[in-house]
């Protein structure tokens, strides 16, 4: 039986290459863990022990947690953590644990309010005979008789409501819930936004978990149909363990691994310079192009001429009336299309095609009277070629 998660199907979504290279592949990534995610842990470790050693009635003060905090940091902590951010230190980010940790203990202690019953749950739910999905609680209580799924986010990021009401991860964790504990009439999902010291609130109607693991068993459908598994460009690509292998930074990682020398001479950064030096002076020539475009109309217009000889070439000039209706989609379409029945040229237009009513009005083809139920529909303006040839 194929077991799924919500990381692994946000992975795809994600990326369908990372996809690939993650869990198809297994490929070596090229750094072991991003220092937010190693702080994330690390945070996540030492609230586990708060909860863990309240269990069995021991109370950790404050100092005892971020000495806790600060042992398994330096135990666990190696170079092989990338820092993507180069302008912060490991330490910044383990004084913003400190301060995470530290504002959650000012906040709930005495820790009384609810009944740990889970921590770091290990649990498979069946979504189908042939899947199931991992569930994998930071902390699971209850209170007044209420499951409550409780998660630690160590993100700078603080989401709206609305997203948080359509967060899948903990709603995976409520749909599991439910068969781990049937008589689960009511689950509370808890965000602890530690950054923040903000705590957000959510639930699911049975009727919206049934709704999620439709849409689930939809993205693994899609996933095991998957052919080409192509990369997803995002803002997440700095973070991404695997763009040494990936076409769109395969040739940014060599050349980031090159001395300045090597950068300078490699094929393709000798290519691309010139190709954008090239591209740049084009677009300035189409600019100073349609200046002159601008200026032979102007001329013509005020000569009352259509065509402007060089010493070697001429340039034509011819204007044509531009006629645009309405388009699809738009709030006066409907109008339109009911008033182009009512002329009688549906039939002759099938699907209204303006293109060809225009033709029919600038050819006299539809009575003028006619063309006056259109003008309110009707932007006019005019096409104008200007064309070079020689004399």
């Amino acid at each position: 039986m194929a077991l799924y998660s919500h990381s692994r199907l946000s992975t795809f979504e994600q990326c369908p290459l990372k996809f690939k290279f993650q869990y198809i592949d297994k490929v070596r990534p090229d750094f072991e863990n991003t220092i937010e995610a190693f702080m994330g842990s690390m945070v996540h470790d030492t609230l586990e022990k708060l909860y863990k050693d309240l269990k069995f009635q021991k109370m950790n003060t404050l100092a005892e947690l971020l000495d806790f905090f600060n042992k398994i940091w330096d135990e666990k902590f190696s170079d092989k953590i990338d820092i993507i951010r180069k302008e912060y230190s490991a330490d910044n980010f383990k004084k913003m644990g400190e301060n995470f940790i530290t504002d959650y203990y000012n906040a709930y202690k005495p820790f009384d309010k609810e009944r740990t019953v889970g921590l770091e749950t290990q649990y498979t739910a069946r979504l189908n005979d042939k899947h199931r999905i991992h569930i994998r609680i930071d902390r699971l209580a209850v209170k007044d008789g209420i499951f409550e799924v409780h998660d630690y986010k160590t993100t700078n990021t603080l989401p709206t409501q609305e997203k948080v009401d359509n967060d899948r991860q903990l709603a995976v964790y409520a749909y599991g819930l439910k068969q781990m504990y049937p008589s689960a009439k009511k689950i509370r999902l808890i965000w602890h936004y530690l950054a923040f010291n903000k705590e957000m609130m959510s639930e699911r109607t049975d009727k919206q978990l049934q709704e999620m693991r439709t849409q689930i068993l939809e993205l693994i459908k899609e996933i095991e149909n998957c052919k080409d598994f192509s990369p997803k460009q995002s803002a997440l690509c700095s973070w991404c363990q695997f763009r040494s292998k990936c076409p769109n930074f395969k040739h940014l990682y060599k050349l980031e691994q090159n001395g300045l020398n090597q950068f300078i001479q490699d094929d393709g950064v000798v290519l691309v310079d010139k190709y954008a030096k090239l591209s740049q002076d084009l677009a300035n020539q189409e600019a100073e192009l349609e200046k002159l475009r601008q200026k032979l109309l102007g001329f013509a217009e005020k000569e009352k001429i259509e065509t402007v000889f060089g010493t070697e070439h001429k340039v034509s000039i011819k204007s044509y009336p531009k006629l645009s209706f309405p388009k699809k989609g738009e709030p006066r379409r409907e109008k339109f299309e009911e008033i182009v029945k009512q002329l009688g040229l549906w039939e002759k237009l099938a699907t209204v095609d303006v293109y060809e009513l225009a033709k029919m009005i600038n050819s006299g083809e539809i009575h003028v009277e006619l063309v006056r139920l259109l003008d309110e529909f009707i932007k006019r303006d005019k096409t104008t070629y200007v064309r070079v040839g020689k004399r």
